[in-house]
């Protein structure tokens, strides 16, 4: 199992690698110009030779192969630069973004986990009745409409015409504490939960039906072992594959989040991310990227040392 880890824990370091490549790559190649992060709307007042001159000084007159090189070099000491638009360093920037990221992402990934289980789970063990065909309809018309018109939906009910909960931010100006934090998680983790919860437990609950329709069941029954023992057997059974299922989805998680934190002006990475690419403020979108890919990488880990715990089959697979 030592041994596995290692490998894995290998190989998510050459991937995170190629990614940075990949990202710093296509960050530089598209049209912008870096000086508009620094002078904004000022920026059809500058001359061709202020423009150059700006370059230089950002290092960007430098061939893209040198620029990334001296990038990784920063990087492998910690150091991400300073953002162009404000010249605050991007550690900062990142270390006051990435818990309300990591927040979010915790509590919706486990809360879309649990209620997916509840409900896979429940329909898988009343099969072919009315409440697994209300379910399987229910998750599949869930699953098919867009985040962005499931948080336009709850902005407009629960806080343009209820006024129950906020619509942006993460806290409020003048309110501090756990309950004001939760009142602003409420609206991004439900649409998290909308855009998952559909796809999750329709696996689990196809699981549940293989399973009670495979061999082992039949003898089960055969030799009058309880429909008790019988079920527990059977979601255990279904639930491991779903672990692998739901560690594949992690970055799907993130990927939304752009949209998401965007939608709710949420002070996470995503909204930093998108706020970063209209100027082409290239430390702020590789330090974002980067810490990013070092997440999803880090949960697709836990996910694999769980599944390896919990399946013996992959245990011997990871021995030999």
């Amino acid at each position: 199992m030592i041994k596995y880890s290692i490998k894995r824990i290998l190989q998510s370091v050459f991937v995170l690698f190629i990614m940075s490549i990949f990202a710093y790559a296509l960050i530089n190649v598209a049209p912008g110009d870096p000086a508009a992060a620094i002078y904004g709307g000022q920026m059809d007042k500058l001359t061709q030779a202020e423009r150059e001159r700006i370059n230089t000084n950002l290092g960007l007159d430098k061939p893209l192969v040198t620029r990334y090189l001296n990038w990784l070099s920063e990087m492998s000491n910690g150091r991400m630069g300073n953002s162009y638009a404000n010249g605050k360093s991007v550690n900062r920037i990142i270390a006051e973004r990435l818990p309300n990221t990591l927040l979010l992402f915790t509590v919706s990934f486990l809360l879309t986990v649990l209620l997916s289980m509840v409900v896979g789970l429940w329909a898988g063990l009343h099969p072919n009745t009315a409440t697994d065909r209300g379910i399987t309809i229910t998750s599949i018309i869930v699953n098919g409409i867009p985040s962005v018109l499931v948080a336009i939906a709850l902005i407009y009910f629960f806080s343009v015409k209820l006024s129950w909960l906020p619509s942006s931010g993460a806290s409020s100006v003048f309110t501090e504490g756990a309950g004001d934090r939760i009142r602003h998680l409420v609206l991004p983790v439900i649409t998290i939960i909308l855009s998952h919860v559909g796809a999750f437990s329709r696996f689990i609950q196809e699981g549940m039906k293989d399973e009670m329709g495979s061999y082992f069941v039949t003898v089960a029954k055969a030799n009058h072992v309880s429909q008790a023992d019988i079920n527990r057997g059977v979601m255990k059974n279904a639930l491991v594959p779903f672990i692998n299922y739901a560690g594949t989805h992690v970055p799907s998680f993130f990927s939304g989040f752009v949209v998401i934190e965007t939608v709710f002006s949420y002070p996470g990475l995503g909204n930093m991310i998108v706020g970063a690419i209209p100027v082409k403020d290239y430390p702020v979108l590789m330090g974002g990227i980067l810490i990013t890919g070092i997440v999803v990488v880090i949960s697709m880990l836990t996910v694999d040392i769980v599944e390896l715990v919990l399946n013996p089959k992959l245990r011997k697979a990871a021995a030999k």
